[in-house]
């Protein structure tokens, strides 16, 4: 199916958009999809003498429009509006297109055009439609929408994706973050990752982390995968107002630029979105990093054929990468460099001039 359409909450909204123009301030009954705030949200509420129903605190009445299905506010003179509906905002009806290829969604009221990216159009038609109201209802636009319609063709221009099935998410039992990019060696220690979401799941996910705890990254489309943070990680974090979210990344000590230390038993080369070649990104931040890590010394010239015996050997492992992480590797600082390097400057393998 590629048009949903919701005509019943259509007719509803047309009913409370009208009562609005006559300068009513509907209050729904419940949470019901409308974009109103609930009586529940008005705080106390007591019993009221006719012709109301309710009393909110000390700030109106609440009297029920069987016709709407919902109520209307009307307030004591000169009262303080309670917060809720100091934002109060007249609703307007509006359609979306969800473009399958480009994993958007496009809302457009007059001159406004609201875009959610990173859509999911795996999920139902209706479960995305009533996602996209809860959001809309959360940030306050105003706008509600009663259809949606999936647009499936493909096009030579569809933006890259992160990823190309569903979006991971990172949980920790108590909050929920969008995965951007990761990076976990064999033994699933995390030394990388990226996340979006709300400032207060994102903090939450970080005690995590930063507590030595296990964590969960889950792929509606891959499964479920247990990871174990390092010993430390540099952060890194970024407002989204746009979105009412944060972008955070987590990244391992050991897998920066100096900051490298003696005891280290490993270390991590990671290449990000951006690098015009990854293969050669890698090679570099290799040579540098052993330069910084080992008393052996390491010429550039070195790197390619260093790299692929350092692979050979398994000295160097790759890192399950994913999202903005296009390649990365663990270093053993463990294994026997000297000899490996010994070994290939006899065989010629490596020189020590060019």
């Amino acid at each position: 199916m590629n048009v949903y359409e919701d005509k019943y909450l259509r007719e509803k909204l047309n009913r409370i958009i009208a009562k609005q123009r006559e300068g009513k301030v509907v209050i729904a009954a419940y949470k019901d999809g409308t974009g109103l705030p609930a009586r529940e949200d008005l705080g106390d509420l007591g019993r009221a003498a006719y012709p109301y129903d309710y009393t909110v605190g000390s700030f109106g009445y609440l009297k029920y429009d069987s016709d709407l299905g919902a109520y209307l506010f009307t307030a004591k003179p000169d009262a303080k509006l309670p917060p809720v509906l100091g934002k109060y905002k007249k609703l307007v009806l509006a359609e979306a297109e969800l473009d399958v290829a480009k994993r958007t969604i496009q809302i457009r009221v007059g001159d406004t055009l609201v875009t959610f990216s990173g859509a999911q159009p795996w999920k139902g038609l209706y479960e995305i439609l009533r996602e996209m109201n809860e959001e809309l209802l959360r940030t306050n636009a105003g706008i509600v929408v009663w259809k949606i319609t999936k647009k499936e063709t493909q096009s030579a221009c569809v933006q890259e994706r992160l990823f190309p099935g569903a979006v991971p998410k990172l949980r920790n039992g108590q909050a929920m973050g969008y995965v951007t990019g990761y990076a976990y060696d064999s033994d699933r220690n995390l030394a990388y990752v990226g996340l979006v979401g709300y400032k207060t799941s994102l903090e939450s996910l970080r005690v995590t982390l930063m507590s030595n705890k296990p964590i969960s990254m889950t792929q509606d489309d891959a499964g479920d995968v247990s990871l174990l943070p390092v010993e430390k990680y540099e952060q890194v974090w970024d407002p989204m107002p746009e979105y009412t979210s944060h972008h955070a990344a987590f990244v391992a000590r050991n897998a920066l630029p100096g900051k490298w230390e003696p005891e280290d038993l490993s270390t991590y080369l990671l290449v990000f979105k951006g690098s015009t070649s990854s293969a050669y990104e890698v090679q570099r931040l290799f040579v540098e990093r052993l330069k910084e890590a080992l008393e052996v010394p390491i010429l550039d010239e070195w790197g390619a054929d260093l790299w692929k015996q350092a692979r050979d050997q398994r000295f160097v492992q790759d890192l399950t990468i994913g999202g903005d992480c296009l390649q990365g590797a663990r270093i053993d600082l463990q294994a026997d460099w000297k000899g490996l390097i010994a070994g290939l400057l006899q065989q010629e393998t490596l020189k020590l001039t060019v």
